[in-house]
């Protein structure tokens, strides 16, 4: 019973996480960095409210662990936090379509090398070891593919208009540096072992026992991510531009991006938790893979990719195809 439940809950928080940057092509008048700014603020808010309704006792948890450790949780937090700056750059550079599948098949790529080089080298040259090299190698092959795709689409489009958009190198080096970053969100969760021990300790249930980490943590993130939209709207001279005649549609939808995102995260945590080791395996598997999969769709639903050429669609979806497939051979690598 708590498989199924696990694997419907994980379900569902794939498709909200790939979903969270829809709302924003639908704001008016607004620049990236205004709609990012409320995002940050809504999974900031909506962070805690989870938080203090699964885990009213929050601060004691917090109060009954080493500060080192509350230390270790804020580094891998403020990281976290420039990687959801530069996967939202990306996908704004990208578009859906094509950002989720490389800044995702990133996250899961990167995510399994660093520990196994840090942690666990002995098993750098075992059965482990080589199906994650595989797998990066998988994955550098599918984001090729989905470059090549790319450049055919905007190629098409530069022809048709006159007009280049984003050179694809800027947009590729952003999309795959978001996910190296991303990737300190799994990193910084293992850290947090010890927290969630002392949660278990102090009554907290197993299911819900893993989100404690995710308070300390996303609230250095939207430190972070709040202090760069200021920076920019300073810069660009945006900051006057907030308040303007549709600031009640922009600001709500910047509110249900936050709330799919956190909604995700916490989804997936009590998921994995109910799947125990597997979550670890054909957990992470299915929400990476609904979450590009979900995407990805949008991308295509959103007009992206409208008016590109067939082989640049069949591309693109070759590409996410050879990405899945490494996401899956990773996953595996850590089942053995």
């Amino acid at each position: 019973m708590f498989t199924i439940l696990g694997f419907i809950l994980i379900f569902f928080a794939g498709m909200s996480d790939g979903s969270f940057y829809l709302p924003m092509k639908y704001t008016r008048k607004w620049e990236w960095e205004h709609t990012w700014a409320v995002f940050s603020f809504a999974f900031f808010v909506v962070n805690w409210i989870l938080t203090f309704i699964f885990i009213p006792n929050i601060f004691e948890v917090y109060s009954s662990v080493p500060v080192g450790e509350i230390l270790i949780l804020l580094v891998f937090g403020a990281l976290w936090g420039v990687g959801a700056i530069l996967f939202g750059t990306a996908l704004h550079l990208l578009g859906m379509a094509l950002g989720y599948p490389i800044g995702l098949g990133t996250v899961a790529c990167f995510g399994a090398l660093v520990p196994l080089v840090t942690t666990e080298s002995e098993n750098l040259f075992t059965y482990k070891g080589l199906l994650v090299i595989i797998g990066i190698i998988i994955a550098v092959i599918g984001i090729i593919v989905s470059s090549r795709a790319y450049k055919v689409k905007e190629d098409a489009a530069e022809e048709a208009s006159g007009e280049r958009s984003v050179p694809l190198i800027m947009g590729l080096l952003v999309a795959i540096f978001a996910g190296v970053f991303s990737s300190f969100i799994n990193i910084g969760f293992s850290f947090g072992e010890n927290v969630i021990e002392h949660a278990r300790d102090l009554g907290v249930s197993d299911i819900l026992s893993g989100t404690v980490v995710w308070s300390i943590f996303f609230s250095i993130a939207f430190l972070v991510n709040i202090l760069y939209c200021l920076f920019l709207m300073i810069k660009r001279h945006t900051l006057k531009d907030f308040i303007g005649p549709y600031i009640k549609r922009n600001f709500s939808l910047g509110l249900v991006m936050g709330t799919l995102f956190i909604c995700a995260v916490y989804v997936y945590s009590m998921g994995a938790t109910c799947l125990g080791t597997w979550g670890e395996v054909p957990g992470w598997v299915l929400f990476m893979s609904v979450d590009i999969i979900t995407g990805n769709i949008w991308g295509l639903f959103s007009g992206e990719w409208y008016g590109a050429p067939k082989d640049a669609r069949k591309l693109l979806k070759r590409g996410m195809v050879i990405i899945l497939c490494a996401i899956v051979v990773v996953a595996l690598s850590q089942w053995i």
